[in-house]
């Protein structure tokens, strides 16, 4: 599955480019198994993959049928959460970090059921346990789906 991953991503970007990427794991019925990434990295596409793949996606190869990649096309912090709320989420995510803690979560472009930022920004919160005062950033992806 991990060469299959940077044969595909390599057909959209140079693999020593330093992007974002999420991935989302799913199984033969469509539902999820795991999902992870990060939007801002210091690491090439190769090294991120290695990293996440190793790190988490391991343990769900023999699971998973399905591979959603979201590669970071672009990102900004929003300081106006009526902005924030005002953005469709069919074209953009929301990353939410917690300015003491650190915790942070993400609900990623055109992600099943969620049709607006307030459902969206609610999830975030209860999923990761975030609250308090947050960083908001507003982000847009380039979607790459693989079957397995």
């Amino acid at each position: 599955m991990l060469e299959q991953i940077k044969t595909e991503l390599a057909k959209h970007y140079k693999p020593e480019e330093k992007k974002g990427l999420f991935f989302s794991l799913f199984d033969i019925q469509g539902n999820p198994l795991t999902s992870n990434g990060t939007i801002e990295t210091d690491k090439n596409i190769n090294e991120l993959t290695d990293l996440i793949y190793n790190g988490l996606l391991a343990k769900y190869e023999h699971t998973t049928k399905t591979v959603v990649i979201d590669i970071i096309q672009s990102y900004i912090q929003e300081t106006d959460v009526n902005k924030l709320l005002a953005l469709p989420t069919k074209d953009y995510g929301i990353f939410l970090v917690n300015i003491e803690t650190k915790k942070s979560g993400a609900i990623l472009p055109n992600t099943k059921w969620v049709n607006d930022a307030k459902t969206a920004l609610g999830l975030i919160k209860q999923k990761y346990g975030i609250s308090g005062n947050v960083s908001m950033y507003s982000f847009r992806t380039e979607r790459v789906v693989i079957g397995l």
